[in-house]
């Protein structure tokens, strides 16, 4: 006799999403402990939910990507701001050194 495998709708999307997203249906269902019947079942069922929740998820990954890339650019453009205002910064003291004699007098 044969034993029925349940699980909730969320876990049912799930594996239905691994079937959309390329792996075989056979593969999925043997490897979760379920008869590839029944992920068929599900697939035919949820395909058009998932398919959209997959296609959300993309884009939102995209649109992470991209803020994410464009914050790397300001870091990297602030990161160049600091390294030159450090070497002003430098060049200054060295010129306020090199201008400002110092007298033996003052030391004391």
């Amino acid at each position: 006799m044969k034993r029925r495998f349940f699980c909730n709708e969320d876990k049912k999307k799930e594996y239905v999403g691994l079937v959309v997203s390329g792996y075989r249906t056979e593969h999925v269902a043997r490897e979760h402990g379920m008869s590839p019947s029944a992920l068929r079942e599900w697939v035919r069922q949820y395909w058009d939910e998932v398919e959209a929740d997959m296609v959300k998820k993309k884009q939102q990954a995209d649109q992470l990507a991209k803020e994410t890339q464009d914050l790397q650019k300001k870091y990297e453009q602030a990161m160049k701001m600091l390294g030159e205002k450090e070497l002003e910064i430098a060049i200054l003291r060295d010129l306020v050194k090199k201008t400002t004699p110092r007298s033996s007098s003052d030391s004391k």
